[in-house]
């Protein structure tokens, strides 16, 4: 069974984000900042990680940059959640590594589709993420 980590300071929308995961049958995992995520990855090597972006103690880009930096979890996808829709932010983190970016409040629906096609393909050449929708990559 897939094993989801959400990693948001937002008890109430972590929840959420877990509840709505655990209706469609996966397993989940929950940390309130990125230095318990971390302590988790290490631990329970998730099959995707959700993440936010501001959060207090670590916030989501240090915490995309260790994953990607190390070679054990490097291949983890990792979904960047944010209330940020500024392309410069949506760049940054997709050439950090994140596989996918979604803005807050998220699409449910879109959200669901962009965790289970990283389910279904292993997070092995999964398609670039999407931004409700939108490409997650600007032209211009």
């Amino acid at each position: 069974m897939n094993k989801i980590l959400v990693i948001d300071d937002n008890k109430d929308y972590r929840e959420d984000l877990m509840e709505i995961l655990q209706f469609e049958n996966y397993t989940t995992l929950g940390a309130e900042n990125g230095i318990i995520g971390l302590g988790m990855i290490h631990r329970h090597t998730p099959n995707i990680i959700v993440c936010d972006i501001d959060m207090p103690v670590m916030d989501g880009i240090k915490v995309l940059q260790t994953v990607k930096a190390n070679p054990a979890h490097a291949k983890i996808p990792f979904i960047m959640v944010s209330g940020h829709n500024d392309r410069t932010i949506i760049n940054a983190v997709s050439s950090l590594g994140a596989e996918s970016y979604l803005t807050k409040p998220i699409n449910i629906e879109q959200f669901l589709i962009t965790v289970s096609t990283f389910c279904n393909n292993g997070g092995i050449e999964a398609p670039m993420g999407m931004l409700n929708s939108q490409p997650l990559l600007y032209e211009g």
